[in-house]
Parts: structure tokens; sequence; C-alpha cells
């Protein structure tokens, strides 16, 4: 066990579809913001500069109304395989994310990797967020929205 699996939280999901397009879905502004997010949740004021050092800045909206302001700044784009962030509030870096798409025979296997400071902070966004839950259903849209717009 490394120091850093007790801060970490980490969800995969197989999709049955080529990596490019997955790429596609997770990384350019025109469709990411159609499906990022769990459940019930979209996203408004969108400003995307895709690539290390640039910006991904938007407001997530909850079912309630209720804005979450994102601030993630890119630190690794590797096409089309690797991406990793950090994602905050514009003041403050809650996590750090890696996302990796890996070919598997019939698809691609999605894997997100959240990385908290502390051990505590995770296991209070996990409790408080429902983050687990709202990962599998943010990679369930994931899937849904590739199957919709690009294999027709």
């Amino acid at each position: 066990m490394t120091d850093e699996a007790d801060r970490e939280l980490v969800l995969r999901r197989e999709i049955p579809f080529r990596r490019e397009l997955v790429w596609k879905a997770m990384t350019d502004p025109v469709h990411v913001n159609k499906w990022w997010g769990p459940n019930g949740f979209t996203s408004e004021d969108v400003r995307m500069d895709f690539r290390v050092g640039g910006v991904w800045a938007f407001n997530m909206v909850g079912p309630d109304g209720t804005r979450y302001p994102n601030h993630s700044v890119f630190k690794q784009v590797v096409p089309p395989s690797r991406l990793t962030f950090d994602v905050g509030d514009g003041k403050k870096v809650w996590f750090e994310m890696a996302v990796t798409l890996s070919e598997k025979l019939g698809g691609t296997l999605v894997t997100l990797r959240q990385l908290y400071a502390t051990a505590a902070f995770r296991n209070e966004v996990v409790e408080r967020s429902g983050a687990i839950e709202g990962g599998k259903q943010h990679l369930a849209k994931l899937e849904a929205y590739v199957r919709e717009h690009f294999t027709k």
C-alpha cells in the first residue's frame, strides 16, 4: 500500500467504443460540456483552453439550481490516452484528476483517479458529495453520449 492509496478515489468503466471517440467526447469543448457531471447536473459559463497550463472553468449547476464554481488547470495532455489536471474553484485545489484511456478488445477502459491532499479530505468528499455514485453516473453519461453522438 502506497502513501497515496488512502488519499485516492479510483473509478473505472469499460466503454464499448474506440479510444479516439472517447477522447474526443472528453476533450472537445463542443462535446464535454454537454455530458460532464453526475445525473441532473449541467455546465454554464464554460471556458476551456485545452493545453498544458490552460484553464477549464465553468459553473456546474445542480438539479436544485445551486452553482458550483469549477476551475481546473491542465497539467498533462497526451492524446488519446491521458489527461491530468488540478480541480478546484479558482482559490483552492481540491484534488488532482488523472484520466487514462486504455485500449481494450472491443472498446476503451476509462480510469478516473482523484488524488486528495489527505485521507480525511477524501473521505469527507466521498461522504458529503456522494463522489463514488456521482462518478459512476458521470462515466455512464460519457458512454451514453458517445453512443448517441458518434456511433450513428
